[in-house]
């Protein structure tokens, strides 16, 4: 690179200095009227002072100025796309990042409610069997009453109320009495 830059410097120069100095040939020959064969304007192009937008170009030239716009276009391109896949990458990065957080956080809840969920099996399992226990135990209590109060009233007859009671109208004869007893039979005993 330096190379080629040092060369067309000293390129420039030399033809810059050539094409100065056929131009003051050329002017000093036409002042004098000789005319040496100088024609400035080929001088000064030569030297590169008079290049505008105007000057003619071959038709190499600019196959090669065309080459290389379409050179500089494709490499453009190629930096454009490069960049695009940088930032497509960088935004599926991103977006990859949020859903891996919002996939958590559903695994999260997931398992959060199949827990509650197990919980809740499991207090009705409990309830369940408690209930059932307290079920037999109501039904072993409620039959225990039974025949303690069934032995009471049994007792009360058998002690306190009379079982033969004189008969009023005539005085003279008894007659047995049915006992009372308030209470529904139950199934344990034979009251």
């Amino acid at each position: 690179m330096e190379y080629a830059s040092n060369g067309k410097a000293n390129a420039a120069l030399t033809t810059g200095i050539i094409g100065t100095a056929g131009v003051g040939l050329g002017l000093l020959g036409n002042l004098l009227g000789g005319g040496w064969g100088v024609n400035p304007t080929a001088a000064a192009m030569a030297a590169g002072a008079a290049c505008s937008e105007n000057t003619p170009v071959t038709r190499y030239e600019l196959d090669r100025e065309q080459q290389l716009a379409a050179k500089d276009s494709e490499i453009a391109l190629l930096k454009a796309n490069t960049y695009n896949d940088q930032k497509s990458l960088e935004l599926y990065a991103y977006i990859d990042g949020q859903l891996k957080d919002i996939r958590k956080t559903l695994c999260d809840q997931a398992v959060h409610n199949q827990r509650t969920e197990d919980s809740f099996v499991l207090a009705r399992q409990d309830i369940a069997s408690v209930k059932s226990e307290l079920h037999r135990e109501i039904e072993m209590e409620a039959e225990r009453r039974c025949c303690g109060d069934n032995s009471i009233v049994t007792y009360a007859n058998a002690t306190f109320y009379p079982k033969q009671v004189a008969d009023v109208t005539t005085g003279t004869t008894t007659t047995a009495q049915a006992l009372y007893n308030p209470l529904p039979k139950c199934g344990c005993c034979n009251n």
